[in-house]
Formats: C-alpha cells, sequence, structure tokens
C-alpha cells in the first residue's frame, strides 16, 4: 500500500483535483467603481479599465458608476464594450434614469447567468439597486451603497433576506461607501464574510486613504469556528472550521488614474456541499480473515476516516496515515481496517470533512461531515468455510451486456467478485478510470462484497492504465496473487499485452516480458508454498488463456505451462477470446478443466459462478445462449 500512496503523491497533484472535478469551487472576484469610465485625468478611457481587469484573469466582476448610453459618455455602452473585449457577459442593473441613458451598476461574467433579479435599495440622495445574477455553483451580486448611514443601515436587511432565499454561495461586492470600522461594515460583518484586504485603502485612487470597497460572503451556517487549544501561544494557530469562503489571495490593484477608486480583488475556495463531497459508494478490496480496505473517492480533498464495529452504536475510528501524516492532499482514499476477527460481520460508514486549504500553519475546513450510512460486510473464515464466488470478464464498458449479467445471478448469494480482465478497459484519465470502476462497483454491491480487479490487455491501454494501480487494492501490491478462502487456493496472473512488447503501436513503453519472468518466480515459489499444498482446492485464473489461446503469440503459455501443466488446479478460468469455450478435459497438454468466458455482449457473455460446499468445489457458467451453460463439480 505504501508505494500505492506513494505513486499517488506523484500523479494525485491538488491543483489537478481543482481542474478535474470543480470542487471545491476556486473563484476569482473583482470588484471596481469605474466613475462612468473617466479617469483621475479626465478622460473617458474603457480599454484601460478592461485592461487593469483582464490582468486580474477574475471569472466574475462587479462594476459601479456604470452609464448606458449617457451625454457624459457619447451614448456609449461601456459594460457592453468591456464585455465584447473581454468576452464575458454583461448584465446591467440600472439605478436612475439620467443624461438621456440610465446609470446604476454593472456585472460581467466568464459565465451565462442563469438567471438574474434586481431589487430597490434605499438612497435619498439618489436611488440605489441591487443586482443579482445566478450561476451553476454560485449567486453574485453587485451594489453601490447610499451615502447616507441610515440608507446603508435599512439596505442591509434587504441584502440579508435576499442572501438568505438562496442555497448557494451567495457573494456581493461593491462600492459600500464605508470603512472597515464603522457600524454599518460591522454590521453587516456579522451575517457576512469580507474577503478583501481591508487594511488597505482603495479611495481617492490618486492618494487613497479609505477603504470602501468590498467583497463579502453570506455567512450561511454561520459564524467560523476555532477548535483546539486557546492559549496565548496556539490562538492564532487553531483550525479554520465553516468559513463562508477560503481566502487563497486578497489584493487591492495600484491603479491610479483609470478611475478614482482602485479596484480590488480576491480568490476564493467555496467549500462544496456536504452531499456532494462523495456520490459514488465506496468498495471493499484485499479482503483477509483479520483485515479489509475500503477505497473511496471523494470529490474534494477531505480529512476521511472509517468508523466501523461490531455493530452500528459502539465503534472505532481507522484513517491512512503516511509516515506519522493523515492523507489529505488528494481525492482517492484507501484505509485499511485492521485486527478483525475471522469470520465476523463488521458495520461501517464513510466519513468525510472537505479540508479546502493546508499551509504551514493553518488549515481551513468545511462546514460539517458526510457521513454514509452503515455498510457491512463479514471476514472470510481463516478455517475450512463455504463461499460462492461470481466472476464476470471482457464487459469492455457494455453496460447492457453487465446488466444482463448482473441478472442471470440476482439469486446468487455471492461471497466476492471477480472481473477477471477488459472490464476497466482502456482508462484515458483519472476522471474515466474511477467512472468504470464504479460502473462496476455499485452496481454489484461492492461496499459490502470484496471485489478484485485482475488487469486484462485491455486495462493496459490508454493514457491512463498506469494510474489504476492506486486506485485499486492489489495483495502484496502486485498485480498478480494468490490468496486463500476456505480450503481454496487461488492463484491470479497478469498476462500483460496479447502481442509482443516490440510492436510500434506500443512505443518502447511495455516490457510484459519481464513481468512474465517475475510471475514465472512467483509461480515455482506458490507451488511449492505451504498454503497451496494444504489447500483441498485450488483454481487458476489469468484473463488470456494460459490454455485453449488460439492465438499464435502465446508467451504465456511458452513460459509458465511447463510449469502448470502437471500443477494440481482443479480449474483455470480465463477470458480474452470473447467465444466461450469449455475443456473438461483439460487442453494443450494440461491435465485440468479450462473455461474461456465469452463476451462482450449480451448474445455471447457469460458470468462464472464457482461454489464451494462442504469442501467441494463446483462451477456453474449462466448466459443466454444454451451451448455455452456449464456445470460441473470439480472435486
Amino acid at each position: 500500500m505504501l508505494s500505492a500512496l506513494l505513486f499517488c503523491v506523484l500523479l494525485g497533484k491538488t491543483e489537478s483535483v481543482f481542474a478535474q472535478y470543480g470542487f471545491p469551487k476556486r473563484l476569482r472576484v473583482a470588484s471596481y467603481n469605474i466613475r462612468h469610465g473617466e479617469g483621475m485625468d479626465g478622460k473617458l478611457d474603457f480599454r484601460r479599465i478592461f485592461q487593469s481587469l483582464e490582468r486580474l484573469r477574475p471569472d466574475v466582476i462587479a462594476l459601479q458608476e456604470v452609464d448606458s448610453a449617457t451625454t457624459r459618455t457619447v451614448g456609449r455602452y461601456g459594460l457592453g464594450e468591456m464585455a465584447d473585449e473581454m468576452r464575458y457577459y454583461a448584465t446591467y442593473g440600472a439605478a436612475i434614469d439620467f443624461q438621456g441613458g440610465k446609470y446604476g451598476v454593472g456585472i460581467l461574467s466568464r459565465q451565462r447567468p442563469l438567471d438574474v433579479k434586481r431589487y430597490a435599495l434605499p438612497g435619498r440622495e439618489e436611488a440605489r439597486t441591487l443586482l443579482v445574477t445566478e450561476f451553476k455553483d454560485y449567486v453574485f451580486a453587485c451594489t453601490h451603497l447610499s451615502l447616507t448611514d441610515e440608507d446603508r443601515a435599512a439596505s442591509l436587511p434587504i441584502i440579508e433576506k435576499v442572501a438568505s432565499a438562496y442555497s448557494k454561495p451567495f457573494i456581493i461586492a461593491g462600492d459600500w461607501n464605508d470603512t472597515p470600522k464603522s457600524a454599518f461594515i460591522k454590521a453587516l460583518s456579522k451575517k457576512f464574510q469580507i474577503c478583501t484586504k481591508t487594511s488597505v485603502a482603495t479611495f481617492p485612487a490618486d492618494n487613497p486613504d479609505s477603504c470602501i470597497d468590498y467583497i463579502a460572503v453570506y455567512k450561511r451556517n454561520g459564524d467560523v469556528v476555532r477548535p483546539g487549544n486557546a492559549d496565548k501561544n496556539w490562538a492564532s494557530y487553531r483550525p479554520y472550521v465553516n468559513e463562508a469562503a477560503v481566502v487563497r489571495s486578497a489584493s487591492v490593484v495600484a491603479d491610479a488614474v483609470s478611475s478614482d477608486h482602485r479596484p480590488v480583488f480576491t480568490e476564493i475556495l467555496l467549500p462544496t456541499p456536504v452531499n456532494k463531497l462523495l456520490t459514488t459508494e465506496p468498495y471493499l478490496q484485499l479482503a483477509t480473515p483479520t483485515s479489509m480496505n475500503v477505497m473511496f473517492q471523494t470529490n474534494s480533498v477531505c480529512h476521511c476516516w472509517v468508523e466501523y464495529g461490531t455493530d452500528s452504536l459502539h465503534t472505532q475510528r481507522a484513517r491512512t496515515l503516511l509516515d506519522g501524516q493523515e492523507v489529505c492532499f488528494d481525492i482517492e482514499n484507501n484505509i485499511k481496517l485492521d485486527n478483525l476477527k475471522p469470520a465476523t460481520r463488521y458495520y461501517y460508514r464513510v466519513c468525510c470533512m472537505e479540508l479546502l486549504k493546508k499551509g504551514g500553519y493553518d488549515a481551513h475546513f468545511g462546514s460539517d461531515t458526510l457521513r454514509t450510512k452503515f455498510y457491512s460486510f463479514r471476514t472470510p473464515s481463516d478455517k475450512m468455510e463455504d463461499f460462492t464466488c461470481v466472476i464476470f470478464n471482457d464487459l469492455h464498458d457494455n453496460a447492457a451486456c453487465y446488466n444482463h449479467l448482473r441478472s442471470l445471478v440476482k439469486d446468487v448469494d455471492y461471497d466476492f467478485v471477480i472481473f477477471n480482465g477488459d472490464c476497466l478497459a482502456e482508462p484515458n484519465n483519472r476522471n474515466h478510470a474511477i467512472r468504470l470502476i464504479h460502473s462496476l462497483a455499485d452496481p454489484i454491491n461492492g461496499a459490502e462484497k470484496p471485489i478484485i480487479f485482475l488487469r486484462g490487455n485491455h486495462e493496459i491501454r490508454n493514457h491512463y492504465s498506469a494510474g489504476m494501480h492506486s486506485l485499486i487494492g492489489y495483495y502484496n501490491n502486485k498485480t498478480y496473487s494468490s490468496f486463500t478462502r476456505g480450503n481454496t487456493r487461488f492463484v491470479l496472473l497478469d498476462c500483460g499485452e496479447d502481442k509482443p512488447d516490440s510492436i510500434p503501436v506500443y512505443a518502447g513503453l511495455n516490457d510484459f516480458t519481464q513481468l512474465r519472468l517475475d510471475q514465472l518466480d512467483f509461480l515455482k515459489k506458490e507451488l511449492k508454498s505451504k498454503e497451496f499444498k494444504s489447500a483441498k482446492n485450488r483454481v487458476l485464473i489469468s484473463h488470456i488463456p494460459i490454455f485453449g489461446d488460439p492465438e499464435r503469440y502465446k508467451p504465456c503459455a511458452e513460459i509458465w505451462g511447463p510449469v502448470l501443466k502437471s500443477a494440481p488446479f482443479d480449474i483455470a478460468v480465463a477470458a480474452h477470446t470473447h467465444s466461450a469455450k469449455f475443456y473438461p478435459q483439460g487442453i494443450d497438454g494440461c491435465k485440468f478443466p479450462v473455461l474461456v468466458g465469452g463476451g462482450p455482449s449480451v448474445k455471447n457473455g457469460t458470468v462464472t459462478v464457482i461454489t464451494c460446499k462442504d469442501g467441494k468445489l463446483s462451477m456453474k457458467v449462466l448466459s443466454s445462449n444454451p451451448k455455452t451453460r456449464w456445470t460441473m463439480d470439480l472435486k
């Protein structure tokens, strides 16, 4: 597991998590009172305004004192001009009629708003407005508040009411005509978290002495919590929990000319809704009589643990530590439940708390903990026991085939599942790989029935094939392995590709010859091992048939065949050819039955059920084709 986790360090950068999954939502926000486009030099120049903003690469911008077709702007619509230049969407909110046109506020956004609303706010010197735009993941509002204390105070409950009506994060920005220590800003801060740098003045632009421009986020879940030791030495180092947003950076742009205000900017992280932290099921890997691995992927980096016990009321916690540190830098999670009792039913649930930011001396957590429902599993016995195993192969992302085969085993009370290759075919990126895994694991109840993924040649192909290792639990951290279930020994082999390493399509990136030679050493040791010799039943599983392969290129048969032909296996289960065959007397010189599963269609697909009852092994092959249905008592 250590190697897999270290491999994850190399592949799973936090930055890529943002890019792939969009959680937590990273937002770059700017606000600018543009004084209708007129700078401190008296020139009307919208180009230098948008150039000042463009350098910030904002996702959304709040603009105040925006004219539309007025005399002083020579009939121009500055908001639209800037939107065209920056390739943003423009949303206008007029507050008053002015000089033959309109005067108010505006919003520029990379995304098209889903909805727009405008609310009147008090202003005795001039009417004010609150412009609200709704997007997929958040709501953004802009306002320019009154110069009068009473009007600003009267505006606050209106703004709070609007903000509280949305279930999405609500961000508001603008020129609020008041300073950070004023009664109004203090009152606003009870309900809104200010995300800009209030220690830096924003007005007047040429010689600023007052901060009156802000960006803030509504505190939907109340105030921030600072758990931990609050004594004077450690109080400032305590973690942050329940922030409305986590500020990654904040600045006031040093533009002294383009307007009479300076632009303010912040980059924030919006906490992921708790119900979106985990949207797939966990899946069980690496089942042993005394341990079980719970694997799952969150949609954002989280502090994760598993609560488990022999009932759901008395539980203990497990988490993954690497050299003393909890592994919480990526979305992939692999938590081992250890020191379990054999043949015992356990109940567990996954718990996740978003970790939005972790610095050298600060940690910022989301507002709440997601806790899944309780699942259950039974550990294998360390003695002889009955079991049933279901084996799928060559699904090739064919949902119709998989659904059909699952319907054939719907009444089978299976204990674990093996996917014998070409079921997680050709993953092109991590998102695709995760989707492939859950398209198989979730429908088969992988949260409660352990799963074994054996590589086929199509799992080896495509850009992310090597990345699959960190998403799958492999015994002894190898793609080939052996394990004992009851009195039965299972030997699983990884055949690699079905063509020579030297062919051009592999671009010199493969060396499966060495992998096969490594497995030859493994097989020689395995066949001499106490576990293999003492087993009553023995099952050999590989994706490409070692025996019964019709292809000319048969490196596995050549390298492993001499060792395996006379080995005391009860059956070999293979796949790959897409044509189901059964050789009850063996083939190609082997002395045990050989099954080759079919696929990847409803017509040709097969599913294999291996059962051990009272120590005796039997096999049943199910399909929609009567000619590829077989039943056999193996001992």
